[in-house]
């Protein structure tokens, strides 16, 4: 299933729709917008309860069954390991790595859409797969900015085209099998990573189900992480006067206080990442096949039917926050009368209990993203006036060029 084709109109139409009705309303004769905060909640967590790992095609073709995996197991698995990367010392190799792609283009005039991309990527691979040797990073990383380029340029490309992505996607893919077997085997090391905690599972997951897993971590930090940093661009330009504030809480803060709990050293930053992703929070719909029925309201989703959710039509819903258009960090304060509603208002990452995994650690890179911003480099657009933010999978600011310069 696949989002609409103009993502900008149709979300305009969406919310004039929404503001209309009750915020479930089908958008067509196949798919229903539950966009609706309480509905999208009970929808998304019912949805998830009994999600599987179901045997793959080549599974099926040798009639060769695998013992069925709850992908709340995958879950709690991941959740785990990232807990244990949650340390002042995990954060600080994530801003090292930041900060070594910036370097590398300081003093250049560059697409800043696309640095920001680099940077995210570039970050958090070795916390999805790490242990990589160079040209085995080159291959995963190439494999995940063609998908990327897909999805960001409207132009599909040509046969040819897909045929070297595929051949790509493939041999990517035999680097992350070569990794996870010769981890089980003792002739590689074992990685504080997202992919680690299958290795002692292979006997229950399977080979082709371990590479599922292991690509959908690869895969989630391969876009989203990016558009999000380079909405944080885009507000930090645009927003002198938020720029300001983020530069005297950020230059008298403890970098060791910052890197142990940010969120608690940086108050202020963290208001304004929060705000970025309320406004322009990744992707813009999601997709999803309904496996029980519902009744919502005056409309009724049968087991089968596909649904849209939205984060960014919820955000900017005038019936549960005010001047929603506006961007205000401070209505993140505590009794703020524009904050949200409640908290199903406000869903940057999703729903519980299928919340991104990532959404800890995105938050954490953000906010380094600002720290860089703030005590190592000076960012200059000459236009900022003339950025403009494009709706396409998710926020994608265009006509986006500027200069790193250290300070």
């Amino acid at each position: 299933m696949t989002t609409p084709q103009h993502p900008e109109d149709f979300l305009s139409s969406m919310r004039l729709r929404s503001a209309r009705e009750e915020g479930v309303f089908w958008v067509d004769d196949q798919r229903l917008g539950v966009f609706e905060p309480e509905a999208a909640r009970r929808v998304s967590a019912v949805n998830w309860q009994r999600y599987v790992m179901h045997d793959r095609l080549v599974d099926m073709v040798r009639r060769r069954r695998s013992p069925e995996m709850r992908w709340s197991r995958i879950r709690a698995a991941w959740m785990t390991q990232l807990h244990t990367l949650a340390t002042a010392e995990q954060h600080g190799l994530l801003i090292e790595r930041m900060q070594r792609v910036l370097d590398a283009r300081t003093g250049q005039d560059t697409d800043l859409t696309m640095l920001t991309q680099d940077v995210a990527l570039r970050s958090l691979l070795p916390v999805a797969l790490g242990g990589l040797t160079g040209a085995e990073e080159d291959l995963v990383r190439r494999d995940l900015e063609m998908k990327l380029a897909r999805l960001v340029s409207p132009a599909p490309g040509g046969v040819l085209h897909h045929l070297r992505h595929l051949a790509v996607q493939i041999r990517a893919g035999l680097v992350v099998r070569r990794v996870l077997r010769q981890r089980a085997g003792g002739r590689r090391g074992r990685e504080a990573d997202l992919a680690d905690p299958f290795v002692d599972l292979l006997p229950e997951l399977g080979m082709d189900r371990a590479l599922d897993v292991v690509t959908t971590v690869l895969t989630a930090i391969g876009g989203p992480p990016g558009t999000a940093a380079a909405s944080v661009l885009y507000e930090f330009v645009r927003q002198p006067e938020w720029r300001r504030r983020l530069e005297a809480e950020l230059s008298a803060v403890d970098p060791v206080e910052f890197r142990t709990a940010p969120a608690t050293a940086a108050p202020v930053t963290h208001r304004f990442v929060k705000e970025v992703l309320r406004m322009w929070s990744p992707p813009l719909l999601l997709v999803r096949r309904s496996t029980f029925g519902f009744d919502l309201g005056k409309t009724r989703l049968e087991p089968g039917q596909w649904y849209l959710l939205s984060p960014h039509l919820i955000h900017r819903d005038e019936r549960v926050w005010k001047q929603p258009d506006v961007f205000d960090p401070d209505r993140f304060l505590p009794g703020a009368p524009h904050g949200p509603a409640d908290r199903t208002c406000y869903v940057p990452f999703g729903w519980a209990p299928k919340k991104c995994i990532g959404a800890n650690i995105a938050v954490v890179q953000l906010m380094a993203l600002c720290h860089l911003l703030c005590t190592r480099y000076r960012l200059t657009v000459d236009h900022p006036e003339a950025v403009t933010m494009a709706l396409r999978f998710a926020p994608v600011p265009e006509n986006f060029r500027g200069r790193l310069t250290l300070r």
